[in-house]
């Protein structure tokens, strides 16, 4: 399925951020191994997730997959083996999906987050219109997989 411009073309396009530093996206290396490297090929869906308030700040942007860095992401160095990625889900004139996932976060029960970003487009812009929250618990801690539960 092509929009014409390659850069928006499905499947999913991805940023990653494995290590983090000042020059944020600068390069995707090797994502850690203890990192969920899965790559979703269907959306999951609202229902899946927590709904979530968003963070403040400005929720427009040109680019969708932009915004969502710049509102869920960090550019400060996060010890261990922590990881970021940004996945466009679904895409059409009147919406983006987009999934925003972190792995290996310093917390003592939640391994990772990730939350579902959708997208409606606002003049040339697009604005965040829902947000929702997934999380995977450190072993020990709760649930492997994705859940809208709480770790423990």
């Amino acid at each position: 399925m092509s929009s014409g411009n390659p850069s928006l073309q499905l499947p999913a396009r991805l940023l990653c951020a494995g290590c983090l530093s000042a020059n944020l996206l600068a390069g995707c290396g090797a994502v850690p191994e203890t990192a969920e490297t899965e790559v979703l090929d269907t959306d999951p869906g609202r229902a899946a997730f927590e709904r979530v308030v968003p963070p403040g700040g400005d929720s427009v942007g040109p680019d969708p997959m932009a915004l969502a860095q710049e509102l869920y992401g960090t550019r400060e160095p996060v010890e261990g083996n922590y990881s970021q990625r940004v996945e466009l889900l679904s895409e059409t004139a009147a919406e983006q999906v987009v999934l925003f996932t972190e792995v290996g976060l310093p917390d003592d029960s939640v391994r990772g987050q990730r939350h579902r970003l959708e997208f409606a487009p606002q003049g040339a812009e697009w604005r965040l219109t829902w947000a929702g929250r997934q999380v995977q618990c450190w072993p020990g801690r709760g649930h492997q997989e994705w859940s809208r539960e709480p770790c423990g």
